[in-house]
């Protein structure tokens, strides 16, 4: 068939829009040039001259330039780079041969790079342009969709009708209807080996009208979200930059002797800039235009996080703006769910702080949570030990969503009513868990309201364990303690810290337990709060207890003892007796110590405190120990065992079998003792308890000692050190390097035992209070 004929036929049918299908039928199109050639044949025909009267030029160029600052990406390049160009293409485009390969399988023909703003998509995607030109010599074009600008995203028919007018075809031979665009897109484009670049996509629709129609182009694409839906492609998500990258980056804006000048401050300001691209070229700019700036006093500039978006901004580079974009993008319900995340300043939260701040159910919390995510807004992270997605704010974001939280944005009744919603959250899962780790305790009335899931919510019969629960949300809690702090919420950070006290005595948690103890004392004591001061002293004591402070602890303890009394709060006093009573013990004043433990035992029983009761009787057993008293120890360790089984107090019944098995050694029975010991260090293994699990290697040291295994019992001790080492347990650190010295006394290693014989007289010192008081006589 002629092409006159062609035309002919195209006439007669009516639809001048396909012409470009009939053409490549007739003449065999195989690439640009017989293309070109056959618009040759039409123009001399007549037919239909007026379609192309603008041909394609020679060669399309419209990549940007690639930024002299380009940084990193090196593997990610080279990755796509192969799979692009297939495996084992080896040889360029030139024969005929090598002219039909393009689209075959294993070749890559749709790349997504996805991310947050200012992470460098666009940035990559040039320079991969750039890199695989040469694989794509018909031509290479850039479209910004304009998808995440600010302004209206490019209509996909507006974007076909540039892209068609690159391609040669008359403006006036473009078709009205978005179809018929695309339709003639592919048409011209079938059998051209094109690069192009579709640039911050808004979404899938956006994109699929401007897909070319065969495999022997390449297009790639830049996002904010995720194209899941667009097929045939493979997508990268763009994170920050390595922190060597991202000062290397900061280097060559803003010169690299001086970077390599301040080296810590050039980390500090890559860090402030969340090791974002686009922030650090903002960073690096401002200090190329401030030669008389140090670094060390711009990274001061940038750690206040009230103005460090104010900081980054330089021309027309801002990267709150690019915020902005994606803010401005989502709905009223996600605006507000993205601002009351920054009410607690924790680094990771769940979706159940937004529930709560919401006041909505989990679902709708949920699907909030993954829009923010697929906009860019959040990150996510994983899920956590009881199977929870876990989020997080880029460091910038944050300090967006805080400006927005603490500006004209969100009225402050609505802010305060949010957050008390989220600390009565954090009330009731803290709650639910102390009561899961201290069954039968005493617990005084609460004070501040609990917040609960809405009655109708499906998700509320899935709930994992109570204890799974806490680990998971325990740092965001903590943060919890400090906000609720900051916004006068004295009393329920009060009782959320004396929650957590359960856990943290568990896990030896220490130096968390000092961080909210502290700070919420000195609170309840400007607020005039005497019960929040009482409990907050009564916790201390036993925090001071642990840690050998021995003169606070029993100050701390008198001074709670004191105010419980004066709130008629007799019950609370059991449990400061109690600890009392073996401060008293630890300090060798035996006598007191059988004091307190007998009034914290009238205490307990009177009042009907179970779990108190059981671990007095636990006390009043190991003093019975130490004195020989072994028949009396082991009917008083029975009666404590009786009541942890009776209430489900695990832990409690851990140490229980724990002091059993010193009754047993102590009386040679070595095979119940090991028994013992093997059943206590089962239950604490499962309640991570790490200082009764120390416990129990030294008490195996003992009886190894006592069995007169010298080695292996030196061996068990120093593995028992370590642990106490690494609890900071003064208090088990002093007997167990007393009982070393012993050991290497008797190897006749005099040196070694002479050394660990005066560090445990130094920290047994410190324990008492004074060189001159007795030691007292642990059993270990």
């Amino acid at each position: 068939m002629s092409a006159a004929s062609c035309a002919a036929v195209l006439k007669e049918v009516h639809s001048p829009q396909p012409w470009a299908i009939a053409v490549s039928a007739a003449v065999g199109t195989l690439g640009s040039a017989l293309s070109l050639r056959a618009t040759t044949v039409l123009k001399g025909d007549g037919a239909v001259a007026g379609t192309f009267d603008h041909v394609a030029p020679t060669a399309i160029r419209e990549l940007p330039a690639v930024t002299a600052y380009f940084t990193g990406r090196a593997d990610l390049i080279k990755h796509i780079r192969e799979l692009v160009r297939g495996p084992g293409l080896l040889q360029r485009w030139g024969s005929r041969a090598a002219r039909h390969r393009p689209g075959r399988s294993g070749r890559l023909r749709l790349v997504m790079l996805w991310g947050r703003g200012g992470v460098g998509k666009t940035a990559l995607a040039v320079r991969l342009g750039q890199e695989l030109a040469g694989d794509f010599p018909d031509g290479q074009m850039y479209v910004d969709l304009r998808g995440a600008s600010g302004t209206s995203p490019r209509a996909p028919a507006d974007v076909l009708a540039m892209l068609l007018r690159d391609l040669g075809v008359d403006p006036a031979a473009i078709p009205e209807e978005i179809d018929d665009r695309a339709r003639l897109f592919r048409s011209r484009t079938a059998g051209l080996r094109l690069l192009i670049v579709l640039d911050n996509a808004r979404d899938e629709a956006q994109v699929q009208p401007l897909l070319p129609g065969t495999s022997t182009s390449l297009v790639i694409v830049t996002s904010r979200a995720r194209l899941s839906g667009l097929e045939g492609g493979t997508s990268f998500e763009l994170g920050a930059l390595e922190p060597d990258g991202a000062v290397e980056l900061l280097g060559k804006i803003a010169g690299f002797t001086r970077v390599a000048a301040e080296p810590e401050a050039a980390s500090e300001i890559v860090r402030a800039c969340g090791l974002l691209p686009l922030a650090i070229r903002i960073a690096g700019a401002r200090l190329a235009g401030r030669p008389g700036w140090s670094l060390e006093n711009f990274a001061r500039r940038l750690a206040n996080q009230h103005r460090r978006l104010g900081e980054l901004r330089v021309g027309s580079l801002d990267v709150r703006t690019g915020i902005t974009v994606g803010y401005n993008a989502q709905s009223a319900f996600n605006q507000r769910a993205f601002v009351l995340l920054a009410l607690c300043d924790a680094p990771t939260f769940s979706v159940l702080p937004l529930q709560a701040a919401m006041d909505c159910t989990r679902e709708q919390a949920e699907q909030s949570m993954e829009d923010l995510v697929e906009a860019q807004m959040l990150e996510w992270l994983g899920h956590d030990g009881a199977g929870r997605s876990v989020y997080r704010y880029h460091d910038l974001v944050r300090d967006y969503a805080v400006e927005l939280l603490t500006g004209d944005g969100l009225a402050a009744e609505e802010r305060r009513a949010a957050l008390e919603r989220v600390v009565g959250h954090c009330l009731r899962l803290a709650e639910d868990a102390e009561r899961r780790l201290t069954p039968g305790s005493h617990r005084l009335t609460a004070r501040f309201p609990r917040w609960s899931a809405l009655p109708d919510d499906d998700c509320a019969d899935a709930e994992p364990d109570a204890l799974q629960q806490l680990v998971a949300e325990y740092e965001f809690l903590m943060c919890a303690v400090r906000d609720a702090l900051d916004a006068g919420l004295i009393t329920a950070a009060s009782e959320l810290a004396s929650l957590l006290v359960a856990y943290q005595d568990t896990r030896a948690l220490w130096n968390d337990w000092e961080r909210t103890q502290g700070p919420v004392l000195e609170a309840c004591r400007s607020e005039g709060d005497e019960l929040g001061m009482a409990v907050c002293l009564r916790d201390l004591a036993v925090l001071r207890r642990l840690q050998g402070r021995l003169s606070e602890a029993e100050q701390h303890g008198l001074d709670a003892l004191a105010i419980f009394d004066r709130l008629c709060e007799r019950a609370a006093t059991a449990d400061c007796l109690s600890n009392l009573g073996w401060l008293y013990r630890v300090r060798g004043e035996q006598d007191q110590a059988r004091v307190y433990l007998e009034r914290a035992l009238t205490v307990a029983e009177d009042c009907r405190i179970r779990r108190t009761r059981g671990w007095i009787l636990q006390m009043r057993a190991d003093l019975e120990i130490d004195t020989g008293a072994m028949d009396t120890a082991l009917a008083l360790l029975r009666q404590s065992q009786e009541v942890f089984e009776d209430i489900g107090e695990r832990r409690g019944l851990g140490w229980t079998l724990r002091i059993m098995g010193d009754a047993y050694r102590e009386q040679e029975r070595y095979d119940q003792a090991l028994a013992q010991y093997e059943a206590a260090a089962e239950i604490m293994s499962a309640f991570d308890d790490r200082r009764g699990i120390a416990r129990i290697l030294g008490a195996i040291g003992a009886l190894r000692q006592r069995m007169g295994q010298t080695r292996d019992a030196v061996t068990q001790y120093e593995v028992s050190l370590t642990a106490f080492r690494q609890l900071g347990d003064l208090q088990w650190q002093a007997y167990t390097l007393g009982a070393l010295a012993d050991l290497h006394t008797g190897l006749g290693e005099t040196v070694k035992a002479e050394t660990y014989r005066m560090e445990a007289a130094t920290l047994l010192a410190g324990l008492t209070g004074s060189t001159s008081r007795a030691h007292p006589v642990r059993r270990l």
